[in-house]
């Protein structure tokens, strides 16, 4: 991708997919309190949006549908590889540690991004790029509060949170591909299809409507927004910048997303806010400064 590509707008898209994932661990936290299974979960998720997203192509734009058999593995990629295993074992790290340790864990995909990309797109890791993710990742944990001193996490809870890491990654990686060759909305819907697919013989579908009838009646509202908000809109924000975004720089943007996720653990699970979680904020907001002033000053020399 060339470096001139890049636009105002991708990097405004990028951080706004940030932003709206960071709301994921609380409708996460209100569902499996609620009884649903980290599977039951994924399928809501990916199933609303594959709908909402389907309806829409219909009535627009039907040719936005097709796509060529011999690049199923890119939609694989993005789909079960990507958003289904990482979304599984994002929660399974929430279930273990918290929202905000599961957050920060999930921000060590920035470096795995850049090793990727620097090997598959021969994106130069600059020294701003290596130093961004530094502070960036340092003040992932720095939020969680894993370097706080007395401060114990659970092993299957790192394990996992570094998984969920890794895969996340990966969406920047096979979507730059998808990009590619299709449309933002095609890439995204093919992605939504296939985890949709792969999970129904996974999860409890048949437990479900027993969930819904014995909870409480904000839960249907809780499930209808989910997939929108933490799905369906941040990853069409998130693929169409990667249009005009490498795959490395747009890992560091979305790192906006624990900032958000901490935000509201202190508001609506009144989370303590030390001056930590204040440094760390900083460090993750300064990451995604020194990202943006890279792009402002290759903008002059156009």
């Amino acid at each position: 991708m060339d470096k001139q590509k890049s636009s105002p707008l991708s990097i405004f898209l990028i951080i706004l997919s940030g932003m709206l994932w960071g709301t994921t661990g609380v409708f996460i936290t209100y569902l499996r309190e609620a009884g649903f299974d980290p599977l039951q979960i994924v399928f809501l998720r990916s199933a609303l949006s594959t709908i909402l997203l389907g309806i829409f192509l219909l009535i627009k734009d039907k040719s936005k549908f097709k796509f060529k058999l011999k690049d199923i593995w890119i939609f694989i990629g993005t789909g079960i590889i990507s958003l289904m295993i990482f979304t599984i074992c994002n929660q399974i790290a929430i279930k273990y540690c918290s929202m905000s340790i599961a957050s920060a864990l999930l921000y060590t995909s920035p470096a795995f991004i850049m090793i990727f990309s620097a090997f598959l797109f021969k994106e130069k890791l600059t020294g701003r790029k290596v130093s961004a993710i530094i502070v960036t990742i340092l003040g992932c944990f720095l939020v969680s509060g894993i370097l706080t001193p007395g401060v114990t996490v659970s092993t299957i809870g790192v394990i996992a949170g570094v998984i969920s890491g890794l895969c996340y990654g990966l969406y920047s990686i096979f979507g730059r591909y998808g990009v590619e060759k299709y449309d933002t909305l095609t890439v995204t819907f093919y992605t939504f299809l296939l985890v949709t697919l792969a999970t129904i013989p996974l999860a409890n579908l048949t437990g479900i409507p027993a969930i819904v009838s014995s909870t409480k009646a904000g839960v249907i509202p809780l499930m209808i927004c989910f997939g929108p908000i933490t799905c369906l809109a941040p990853y069409l924000a998130y693929t169409a910048g990667l249009k005009g975004t490498e795959p490395g720089t747009a890992g560091i943007l979305a790192t906006v997303e624990p900032v958000v996720s901490t935000i509201l653990s202190i508001i609506i699970f009144h989370e303590v806010m030390n001056w930590q979680k204040v440094l760390g904020i900083v460090m993750i907001l300064g990451s995604v400064l020194i990202v943006n002033l890279r792009f402002r000053k290759k903008q002059k020399k156009i």
